[in-house]
Parts: C-alpha cells; sequence; structure tokens
C-alpha cells in the first residue's frame, strides 16, 4: 500500500512540475508579446497588440492597489520558490 501511495505522490509531483512548466512558458510568450509591443509599437503585430490590450484592460480594471498585491504575491512566490530550491 505505501508503494503505491509513494507512486501516486511521485505521479502528482510529476504532474504539477509540468504544469508548472507550461504555465511559465506561457507567461514568457506574454511578456515577449508585451515587450515587442513597447519596444516596436503598433506596428509589433496583432498578438503584441491584443496582450498590450489585455493587460491594459487588467491593470485598469484590478486598480493600482490590486496590481500591487499581485506583484507582491509574485514576488513572494519567487522568493519562496528558490529558498526551496536551495534545500
Amino acid at each position: 500500500m505505501e508503494s503505491k501511495l509513494k507512486d501516486l505522490t511521485e505521479c502528482l509531483g510529476q504532474i504539477s512540475k509540468f504544469i508548472w512548466k507550461i504555465t511559465e512558458l506561457a507567461f514568457a510568450v506574454a511578456m515577449a508579446g508585451l515587450v515587442a509591443f513597447l519596444l516596436i509599437g503598433g506596428g509589433a503585430g496583432s498578438f503584441p497588440r491584443s496582450v498590450a490590450n489585455n493587460f491594459n484592460s487588467l491593470t485598469s480594471s484590478i486598480g493600482g492597489e490590486g496590481l500591487t498585491a499581485i506583484l507582491a504575491a509574485v514576488v513572494f512566490v519567487l522568493i519562496a520558490r528558490s529558498i526551496k530550491n536551495k534545500k
């Protein structure tokens, strides 16, 4: 029974790592689109323009305090993850 539980735990860990990698990839693609829009402007294409419009909509809907809270949470997660990876 313990070996099945251990196998299940390892499988769930692998799934979690896979989902995290996909999330990181999606975030990197979105940030690349935003940077391309900021550097090139409106002529960057439809994807960077779409990312910039979505970012503007998001920031205007959550306001300054909400954006600050999200950035603080991201920094906290990154710090916690770096501490966890050192162990």
